[in-house]
């Protein structure tokens, strides 16, 4: 099994766009981020909300040398959320990435804020 291109809604892409610019990371660092907040949030992202007109990202870019990694963690979410990961392994990467984007949005003003985030996401 592997990831294939993800396709960000529009808005997602404005929003990681402008996360980009606050921090001076890339698009797919930020993303990474974003997709471990939506992951942990206990709730099942609905892919339906996100449109597809946004840019599209390779996996090996968006994931980087930690692929595996990053399957790991969608299988494993998907299992917890009763999901077969042959029919919803790309719906629902795709609804993560968008939805962590709208939720590291409002925390982000600028790199340092990533700190703040680590501490309280260890609680």
């Amino acid at each position: 099994m592997q990831f294939s291109r993800v396709r960000f809604s529009y808005r997602t892409q404005i929003l990681y766009g402008m996360l980009k610019h606050k921090t001076g990371l890339g698009v797919n660092v930020l993303a990474r981020y974003g997709l471990c907040l939506s992951l942990k949030d206990p709730s099942i992202p609905n892919p339906e909300e996100f449109d597809e007109t946004g840019m599209e990202i390779l996996p090996s870019i968006l994931f980087g040398d930690n692929e595996n990694l990053y399957m790991a963690l969608m299988l494993d979410r998907l299992s917890k959320d009763g999901l077969d990961p042959k029919l919803y392994l790309h719906k629902m990467t795709r609804a993560h990435f968008n939805r962590g984007a709208a939720a590291l949005f409002p925390r982000i003003n600028d790199l340092s804020d990533f700190n703040d985030i680590i501490q309280q996401e260890q609680k």
